[in-house]
């Protein structure tokens, strides 16, 4: 064989050789951009479903959701997270819908799928705990569901198994417990407004200790009792995750102190939240945080209970400068209760902000002692006057007045004494989605 053949041979096979690779290149981006276009559809249709939901239009929006999700399952696998956004919003858009039988088949998908990322990296998990608590406690707020307890109970259920999982991956004393051990004690909270309303307890709930308890076991009081208890004693154990530690500072211990009487003002144990708080102001003060921080800490208006904790001295977040308090309510299933701050509702509505904002006195009535000394004082609004309604009428007004008495506040400390009254308190008081309603079928 020449040389030139053989050389030729080569040439020959190089550039065949480098076609192919370009082919095979050619081929790897056209799939690299059909993936890319795959994703940037899936994005468009939630956001075309999202506009939907903001229309009323849930039908469509559902029928944008489920095609967002079969994109992704074609071009990312069956089990893919990328779905997740969608499914979340498919979910909201049949909760509009009232179909709630639907809503549960794709709760359990959700759930089984979040389960699998379990193994394979757990704040993945956790990241899909939370929009799945959220979506449970999203459906337990909506008035026109048959079965608002049962939500409520799958949102505390599941957060339990989170605390689960977090003890046996990090261990029992682990501070990324806290947010979800106070989420429960919300729960509790919610639990004791829904049986305030509806009296004995006809769902499950899981106590503390593994035990169900369920039908019509408990009366409305034993109920809220229970509620309250294993709410305390997640606070204490809360307070043990930060106490325990060798940098364990006291300035966290005096506001754990702070949310632990908040949890007895809620439930009506007024001598106690006033020992927490007097507690919580002298332990402040033996830390050094400046006197004059403390006192303007004790003197805002908070609607309780806390949507979150702080476990660190952060007087900007807390003092408000105007010193207007600012209440969105979540729902009438739920008197007296914030919107969750991690919540959001949805956009499926075009009614406008409804809203009023009243002034009123913040008395201790009902002292059997010295109010400056603890009592067993009701804190109670006086002289309550709605300064601003819209839209204004006189059922706003009078549905405002009755939702506004239903709060709870902090009461006030001026250097770790208690103030028997809290003049020209001010509150920016936003209607929930059912009050809305009840308002534009009024006017």
């Amino acid at each position: 064989m020449s040389r030139s053949f053989t050389a030729m041979v080569t040439l020959i096979g190089l550039v065949a050789l480098g076609t192919c690779a370009h082919g095979q290149e050619a081929l790897t981006s056209q799939e690299v951009w059909r993936n890319n276009y795959q994703r940037i559809h899936a994005e468009q249709l939630v956001e075309r479903g999202i506009l939907a939901m903001q229309q009323g239009e849930f039908q469509s929006a559902e029928q944008d959701f489920s095609e967002a999700i079969q994109v992704v399952k074609v071009n990312n696998g069956l089990h893919s997270r990328l779905q997740v956004p969608a499914l979340s919003h498919l979910i909201e858009s049949l909760f509009a819908q009232g179909r709630w039988e639907t809503a549960d088949q794709q709760l359990a998908y959700f759930e089984w799928l979040n389960i699998r990322s379990y193994s394979k990296n757990i704040f993945d998990y956790l990241e899909g705990s939370r929009e799945l608590s959220r979506l449970y406690l999203q459906a337990s707020a909506y008035y026109t569901n048959p079965q608002s307890a049962r939500y409520l109970i799958s949102a505390k259920n599941l957060n339990w198994r989170v605390v689960r999982s977090i003890e046996v991956t990090f261990g029992t004393d682990h501070p990324l417990l806290t947010p979800w051990l106070y989420d429960i004690v919300l729960i509790h909270f919610y639990q004791a407004s829904l049986v305030k309303r509806r009296g004995m307890t006809s769902y499950e709930f899981k106590s503390d200790d593994d035990k169900i308890i369920a039908g019509w076991a408990l009366g409305k009081n034993e109920s809220i009792q229970l509620s309250y208890s294993i709410g305390n004693e997640l606070l204490q154990r809360i307070r043990s995750l930060y106490a325990g530690r060798e940098n364990a500072s006291a300035v966290t211990d005096a506001l754990m102190q702070v949310y632990l009487g908040d949890w007895e003002l809620l439930f009506d144990n007024t001598r106690m939240a006033m020992s927490y708080y007097r507690d919580a102001y002298a332990e402040l003060n033996n830390a050094g945080v400046v006197k004059s921080e403390i006192d303007l800490f004790f003197s805002q208006s908070i609607v309780l209970p806390a949507g979150e904790l702080a476990i660190d001295w952060q007087p900007e977040k807390e003092h408000a400068l105007d010193g207007t308090a600012r209440f969105i309510a979540w729902s009438t299933n739920y008197p007296g209760a914030a919107i969750p701050v991690f919540h959001n509702p949805t956009n499926g509505s075009l009614t406008p902000e409804f809203k009023v904002l009243a002034s009123f006195s913040l008395l201790a009535v009902n002292s059997t002692e010295p109010i400056t000394d603890t009592s067993e004082a009701h804190f109670s609004a006086r002289q309550l006057l709605i300064q601003q309604a819209i839209p204004d009428s006189e059922f706003v007004r009078d549905l405002a007045h009755n939702a506004i008495e239903q709060l709870t506040l902090r009461p006030h400390l001026n250097s770790g004494a208690l103030e028997d009254t809290h003049h020209n308190i001010e509150l920016e008081y936003f209607f929930s989605p059912e009050e809305h309603a009840m308002i534009i079928s009024n006017n």
